[in-house]
């Protein structure tokens, strides 16, 4: 038994995943093309193999990172075509015969935005949670459920998005069409967010995506079509979309999206004007008007998750049969027959026959 347990711990040693490096947490990375333009810019360590969708879907990849520079090298891999949606043109109203539920929470419960909280950051209850609220609003005035938890998840930290999740399943469990993460940036440039939609000035949105989880291709093809949809109803009211490293607990939904409402910068009065718009084109993106479905599709991706795990799953079971095996025998011969052994009982477990 101790023979065992040794082995375990040796294989959750090699599965544990390398943790972010927090001291570049906060920072703020400068996103350029290869020409050396400046594309955007990014609150937190950008990493290899990162993608960015500007507001004129240029599509990007990151090629490299310098932490002492703070700066992000990209390739270009053309445009980005998003979705056709021009079914909006024909001015189809929302389908009200199906359920249309949707949740929301804040990991990050200390955001704030400091010309009108006093502070971007408030251990107590930031200013984003007015942000949610008031998008909540929006939200139930287009006809829709809202699971909305105003839960804290203090401290600002590498385990936020852990105490969260815990939130997110349990709102998600209800039955929801999509979830959403209510999040303000960290980058200092509040004109990186501000605009002016329907002559009206508010801040834009942009639409963060985790791509290591066996949901990222539907999540990014969720994202995508949020962009299209507002794109036609609302040009420049999508700032564009970052599709980064983490998984954000987007794993938990394929329709999962995390929403920037502008930065820590911007002034929460104009955040707030942007909720409405952004209700109507969150309204129209899942329910669309036409039939009633919304166009993401997200059957293959559950499946292929699903599968993924189970390979993962016999992975592991393999991985400690091996350990225990060698730990036991302290050869690697001993062990190839002490595992062959014990897959012949297990065989025979599973099929009912017994060891001769």
């Amino acid at each position: 038994m101790k023979k065992l347990l040794i082995a375990c711990v040796l294989l959750c040693l090699l599965c544990v995943p390398a943790m972010a490096d927090e001291t570049l947490e906060g920072k703020t990375y400068t996103i350029m093309d290869a020409d050396g333009k400046v594309l955007t810019h990014f609150c937190g360590a950008p990493d290899v193999g990162d993608e960015y969708i500007a507001g004129d879907n240029g599509h990007y990849r990151i090629v490299a990172v310098d932490h002492t520079t703070l700066q992000a090298q990209t390739e270009s891999l053309g445009a980005y075509v998003l979705p056709d949606v021009s079914w909006l043109k024909e001015n189809a109203q929302p389908v009200t015969a199906q359920r249309r539920a949707v949740a929301m929470y804040c990991t990050h419960s200390d955001e704030s935005y400091t010309p009108t909280d006093g502070k971007s950051s408030d251990e107590q209850r930031g200013g984003i949670y007015d942000v949610a609220e008031a998008y909540k609003k929006a939200l139930e005035d287009e006809g829709m459920t809202v699971y909305y938890s105003d839960e804290t998840h203090h401290p600002h930290d590498a385990g936020a998005y852990r105490r969260s999740r815990a939130t997110a399943v349990r709102l998600v469990e209800q039955g929801v069409d999509a979830v959403m993460d209510i999040h303000r940036d960290g980058i200092e440039d509040p004109e990186s967010y501000e605009g002016k939609i329907d002559g009206e000035e508010m801040t834009r949105v942009r639409l963060l995506v985790g791509r290591s989880n066996q949901n990222a291709a539907a999540n990014k093809a969720f994202a995508a079509q949020i962009k299209a949809v507002a794109d036609e109803m609302y040009p420049g009211l999508i700032k564009d979309i970052y599709i980064g490293k983490g998984t954000y607990n987007q794993d938990i939904l394929p329709q999962a999206v995390l929403l920037e409402f502008g930065t820590y910068t911007n002034n929460k009065e104009d955040v707030l004007a942007s909720t409405g718009h952004m209700a109507r084109v969150m309204n129209k993106t899942l329910y669309g008007g036409v039939s009633g479905a919304a166009p993401v599709q997200k059957q293959e991706t559950e499946n292929d998750g699903s599968w993924t795990g189970v390979v993962w799953l016999a992975v592991g079971v393999i991985a400690v049969i091996a350990v225990y095996a060698f730990v036991s025998s302290g050869s690697g011969k001993g062990a190839m027959q002490q595992m062959k052994n014990t897959f012949r009982e297990l065989g025979g477990s599973v099929t009912g026959k017994k060891k001769e």
